[in-house]
């Protein structure tokens, strides 16, 4: 839980005019809900606090979220942010890739993914045996002794379900401690309206594509999408075909904005795709990646078509799975 270096750092902040809250760029749910959450907590406690996030929101569900809760997420680039903003970064640690590095002083680091913070920041939080971030938001509000209000329970309900998959995977007790807590107060109806509502109608094809790309060895699944299929997305596709009974380790990617993306699933123990990830592309320095053992993205530091290939993505991980 929150402790007496979480209130020391906020003794340290008190006298600054604004506190701004990054999410990790292309934020997801819980991202979005435990910054939202981290504010109103800060606002309570008598601070200024700005939630941000680099990249864009290209995901329905997470749109629907925003938009029926009225979440005050603002792009980055109208903040006008400067040196001595103080900056606490959720769901996300400063010197990962998908952190955007921003005008002010990363102060904090709240987040449940295998990472380690800077020495540098004035505080660090960090639980990688949590299912979400959203877990974190809770405790800290039980700590303060502070009512969760609807719309922010509504919130990390929605981030918490995402993140561990409706609680079918990485599931610590304190994410069903944390169910417990936000079930007695978050709208249930709107959680199960946004949680239901994941894909728009164009995106449909994609399945198709999914399929007809796909490339299988054992217990493995492997297929590339068409050009502009969300990071977000490769995410949805991954867990539907986790889904299938003779598949428990998924490999996609997709081309986005330039970039050649990588999301990979995996429900087999022998599996850990954070590390397969990191020791595909980081210590190869084709790209970078991270997230859990369970779940994983990355980069492709090249966009060229062939990278994007089933074939591409088949050779270079293939050689790092075990299968069976």
């Amino acid at each position: 839980m929150a402790n007496l270096e979480f209130e020391q750092l906020l003794k340290k902040l008190k006298t600054n005019k604004r506190i701004i809250i990054q999410a990790h760029d292309f934020p997801d749910h819980d991202a979005i809900s435990s910054a939202f959450a981290l504010a109103y907590l800060l606002k309570e406690l008598g601070h200024n606090p700005y939630i941000t996030y680099q990249g864009y929101i290209d995901r329905i569900s997470l749109k629907n979220m925003i938009n029926l809760l009225s979440i005050p997420a603002i792009e980055t680039h109208l903040l006008n942010l400067q040196p001595d903003d103080k900056i606490i970064i959720v769901d996300g640690c400063i010197g990962e890739k998908n952190i955007t590095d921003l005008p002010g002083l990363e102060v904090g680091v709240i987040d449940h993914h295998n990472v380690t913070a800077p020495n540098f920041v004035w505080y660090s939080d960090i639980r990688s045996n949590y299912g979400s971030t959203a877990t974190i938001m809770v405790e800290y509000f039980k700590y303060f002794k502070i009512s969760i209000p609807t719309d922010i329970a509504t919130a990390l309900l929605v981030g918490l379900s995402f993140d561990t998959a409706n609680f079918t995977r990485a599931v610590s007790p304190q994410d069903l401690q944390a169910l417990f807590t936000l079930q007695s107060k978050a709208n249930t109806d709107l959680v199960h309206r946004i949680c239901r509502n994941q894909i728009e109608l164009d995106e449909l094809m994609l399945f198709e594509s999914l399929i007809s790309t796909m490339k299988r060895e054992g217990n493995a699944a492997f297929s590339s999408l068409p050009k502009g299929c969300s990071k977000n997305m490769l995410g949805v596709l991954g867990d539907f075909l986790l889904s299938v009974h003779e598949i428990d380790i998924v490999v996609l990617s997709a081309q986005c904005n330039e970039r050649t993306y990588l999301s990979l699933r995996s429900e087999c123990n022998k599996n850990n795709v954070e590390k397969i990830i990191r020791n595909t592309l980081n210590d190869s320095g084709i790209g970078f990646g991270g997230g859990h053992s369970h779940m994983a993205g990355g980069v492709l530091n090249s966009s060229s078509l062939h990278c994007n290939s089933v074939e591409y993505i088949y050779d270079l991980f293939k050689p790092n799975l075990v299968l069976s």
